[in-house]
């Protein structure tokens, strides 16, 4: 018997200390039990609340990870993916020379006059945050289990984040290589963009008080100095560096 070859699972992309991971799961096939939707459906509708709430500035669960810069979640189709594809089983439509799948739908299977392909929906999931990967899915499985289960629970092989091992396997099962990960502000953390937001709206602020819009000057501006750095005295040191207001010129 030859030795078993270990899994050489994809590493994560650092620039700075920002991360990132992507993770292609395949979609669980057919309907689910009790209910007349697909897994997909389910997860269309699940994604598709999670959107409403962010666009209407409604606060969702992930909120409660302060390290996550952006986050993508992507329902591929077989009619994606399989464009200029060959497939056995699959019907194909000519437009302009090119083979075009016709559209799955696993509710009702494809009518192929022969035996249907089994061909899954993927799902791709892209999220660039602060730190360490397996310190980021402790805070998901710490924080934010429950959504994160009714999301991956339409995907093969998810069972849940509860059991850390078996959910950090499953991540790592499924990430897929990142060809290229470029950020624009690797040395910067969200906390530390959340300060300089901050920082940015009490100057602008405290620039409106010293220089108002109808032309007039304030009579002290060191005690409207003193209180802007009242207000802002947690960001001193070497700013904008990782610490506060002023930068050494040591």
């Amino acid at each position: 018997m030859s030795p078993s070859t270990p899994l050489k699972w994809v590493k994560s992309k650092t620039t700075g200390q920002v991360s990132e991971i992507a993770v292609l799961a395949p979609i669980k096939l057919g309907r689910v039990p009790g209910e007349r939707r697909t897994y997909e459906e389910r997860l269309r509708f699940s994604i598709d609340n999670l959107t409403a709430r962010v666009q209407q500035g409604i606060p969702i669960e992930l909120d409660r990870i302060r390290t996550i810069h952006f986050g993508r979640m992507i329902i591929i189709r077989p009619e994606q993916f399989l464009v200029y594809s060959d497939v056995p089983g699959v019907v194909y439509d000519e437009v302009g020379g090119r083979k075009i799948p016709k559209p799955f739908d696993d509710y009702f299977p494809l009518e192929t006059g022969g035996k249907s392909p089994t061909i899954h929906s993927w799902l791709l999931t892209l999220v660039e945050f602060d730190g360490d990967i397996r310190v980021y899915f402790r805070d998901i499985a710490q924080f934010i289990a429950e959504d994160f289960d009714m999301l991956f629970r339409n995907c093969e092989d998810f069972d849940t984040t509860r059991n850390f091992e078996g959910f950090w396997s499953w991540i790592k099962r499924y990430q897929i290589d990142t060809n290229l990960f470029y950020s624009r502000y690797g040395d910067l953390s969200v906390v530390r963009i959340k300060q300089l937001q901050d920082f940015k709206r009490r100057f602008d602020e405290f620039v409106a008080e010293v220089r108002p819009a109808n032309g007039s000057r304030v009579k002290s501006l060191d005690d409207l100095f003193d209180q802007f750095l009242a207000r802002t005295q947690q960001y001193a040191g070497d700013f904008p560096t990782g610490g506060g207001v002023y930068k050494s010129k040591s």
